[in-house]
């Protein structure tokens, strides 16, 4: 009977929720404040009123303050707190306690990450509390990681096994032919060798398995009764489940090769619309006279230039051959550079020439190639491919992020209200009048925060400390926290009456897991 009197409730909260020095906490007893205010303290009454013998902390004392994880927001946090909560939950049922479990938000994942090993340790003739999820966007992040250890381990056991044949079937009689020589009596005696063994050994693990049958035991790994409350209105769940289901709203309909080309021409065809705006000609621009002599300076260019890239090259080739010195003096020695920088300073000349006789018009169009050549070279960058990557890639990032699955190596998981992966759990809906006043609360909240932002933001240099004032300000205001939805005093009653073993009492909206898939 004393055993049965050792209930306790153990609120694990979500992210960003872990306790800090001076900061209140709904999932916390608060000092100095009324035993009827509060989330723990309504949820006692309400379980006093039902004669249950749980309390919110019951188990704690000076030792023991209660558990809490990091509340960071990140898979690698939650799973590492779903080891800690499976220790700290065992704990506590060494010592006698029946732990129920009420998680809120991502600590619904933590605990069902935590509820194989729960469930697993304990003895089948254990006692096993209620578990209730406030809000939870469940995620299963830990059955695609078990998959791939599992396939890993059938991997290496079926090649283990296939080399243990080779050695014993192949290996052993080629030393035994070697050794003895190949006769009948050593032939006969390989196959007695090899096959015997095996045989014995199928023999006796099929005997063995027979006798251990059935494998799993259902009592043993007994499943707590499992309440999972939501909202269609709760933000967290709408942001996550809207993103994860919405495709890549900057995803690129063209592979890489048709981008960097598209870019490419829209890139020069604006290069040419600016060009135009600051009045640069072309060919096609000028008068024929003008065109004809426009002609004569580029062939005199382009000639020098021929000539120059030719005296390079055999300067480097005389480099190579003789050293250092040797090219760079016969270029300088030979006047070879005479020869396209005269033509250079020609054609320069009569640019200039031509400009007075032609206009700026003429001076304009001399650049014209040159442009052509310069607008094709600006469009290759890295930009354009740095576009297209993050384009491509940065909403996965950004899902991964705001899930808090940084590093996760597997494709990311569904967003659900009830953990599908778990049988017979039973989702409900918030009550109505809770959510409507949930709705009302969010309101409020604007009401009065709305004026804050727009003065911060009205500022006309704004620095780090104002917006750090503007967020601890709205930190401050309890009244719209994540938690607030769930801590109505109907959804109190419920998470009350499914503790107490009154969950068959009527409730508003219920819809089971199942008729949920059937829908």
């Amino acid at each position: 009977m004393e055993e049965a009197t050792k209930e306790t409730v153990i609120v694990v909260h979500g992210t960003c929720a872990a306790p800090q020095a001076g900061a209140r906490r709904w999932y916390r007893p608060v000092e100095n404040v009324s035993a009827t205010k509060g989330f723990t303290a309504k949820l006692d009454a309400a379980l006093q009123e039902r004669g249950s013998q749980a309390r919110c902390w019951a188990h704690c004392d000076h030792a023991d303050h209660g558990f809490h994880w990091s509340g960071r927001n990140s898979w690698v946090s939650r799973t590492r707190a779903a080891a800690e909560l499976g220790n700290y939950v065992l704990n506590l049922r060494n010592k006698g306690w029946r732990c129920h479990i009420v998680a809120h938000s991502h600590g619904g994942n933590v605990l069902l990450e935590a509820l194989p090993q729960i469930t697993t340790a304990l003895p089948s003739s254990a006692s096993l509390g209620k578990i209730v999820t406030l809000g939870t966007p469940f995620m299963d992040t830990i059955s695609p990681i078990f998959q791939s250890i599992n396939r890993k381990r059938r991997f290496l056991m079926g090649l283990s096994r296939i080399m243990v044949a080779c050695a014993w079937f192949i290996l052993l009689p080629a030393v035994i032919w070697v050794n003895d020589g190949l006769t009948i009596g050593t032939i006969t005696s390989t196959i007695i060798t090899v096959l015997v063994p095996p045989i014995g050994l199928a023999l006796f693990s099929f005997r063995r398995k027979s006798k251990t049958e059935p494998i799993f035991d259902p009592p043993a790994q007994a499943q707590p009764k499992f309440l999972a409350i939501g909202s269609p209105m709760d933000e967290p769940w709408q942001l996550l489940h809207h993103m994860r289901n919405t495709p890549n709203p900057m995803s690129l309909e063209t592979n890489l090769i048709r981008y960097l080309i598209s870019s490419m021409r829209s890139h020069v065809s604006q290069s040419r619309q600016i060009a135009q705006i600051y009045e640069a000609k072309s060919y096609r621009d000028i008068r024929l006279m003008a065109k004809l002599f426009l002609a004569l300076t580029h062939l005199m260019i382009m000639a020098a230039l021929f000539s120059a890239l030719f005296t390079i090259y055999e300067a480097i080739d005389l480099t190579i051959r003789f050293g250092f010195y040797a090219g760079w003096y016969w270029l300088w020695d030979s006047h070879q550079w005479e020869m396209f920088a005269i033509p250079v300073l020609a054609s320069l000349v009569l640019v200039l020439l031509f400009t007075r006789m032609f206009g700026t018009q003429f001076y304009s169009a001399f650049f014209a190639p040159f442009r052509w050549c310069l607008y094709r070279i600006a469009a290759i960058n890295f930009r354009v491919i740095a576009t297209y990557i993050v384009r491509s890639r940065g909403w996965s990032v950004l899902l991964a992020i705001a899930m808090g699955l940084e590093g996760y190596r597997h494709p990311l998981p569904l967003i659900e209200q009830y953990p599908s992966s778990v049988p017979h759990v039973k989702y409900e809906n918030m009550p109505k009048g809770a959510e409507l006043r949930a709705l009302a609360m969010r309101g409020d909240w604007i009401n009065r925060h709305f004026e804050n932002v727009a003065q911060t933001f009205s500022k006309l240099v704004l620095t780090s400390a104002d917006i750090t004032l503007l967020l601890r300000t709205i930190e401050a205001d309890v009244t719209l926290v994540h938690a607030a939805y769930y801590t109505d005093e109907e959804c109190i009653t419920r998470i009350a009456d499914w503790i107490a073993e009154r969950e068959d009492l009527p409730f508003t909206s219920i819809v089971s897991a199942e008729e949920r898939d059937a829908a």
